[in-house]
């Protein structure tokens, strides 16, 4: 008998373990927030904050023609402001501005759906 809720302990502590780890995207953010504090800080340029960015996202989300683009463009923009032909400010207004739209097209979309008063039907072979 204790054996048996000693097992169930350990199970009931590992399922509680699981809960609290952060997702990809948690996980992501919080990369780029430290990667924008040692910009800030001047320990790493613009330029290389963009490269470990990319490296990061294709790491945890994989290559696709939308983040080579976006990073591409980042990585141009902050050699642009760097060298003095594009405010800095802006620059990075742009490439976070940018970053949010690609992270949100990363996000899982409710799937439509309706209710007859008997089944519940739901649209998912359907493209919106």
């Amino acid at each position: 008998m204790k054996k048996i809720l000693l097992g169930f302990a350990v199970l009931a502590l590992s399922a509680c373990a699981h809960i609290n780890q952060p997702s990809k995207d948690q996980r992501f953010v919080a990369y780029r927030d430290e990667l924008k504090a040692q910009r800030i800080d001047h320990r790493i340029t613009g330029v290389e904050e963009q490269e470990k960015l990319r490296d990061r996202y294709w790491e945890t989300y994989g290559k696709d023609s939308e983040s080579a683009g976006h990073f591409a463009f980042s990585m141009s923009l902050m050699r642009s402001a760097e060298a003095g032909r594009f405010p800095m400010q802006e620059a990075e207004a742009l490439v976070e501005a940018r970053q949010e739209q690609l992270l949100a097209a990363k996000k899982p979309k409710p799937k439509p759906f309706t209710w007859d008063g008997d089944t519940l039907k739901n649209f998912d072979e359907y493209e919106y």
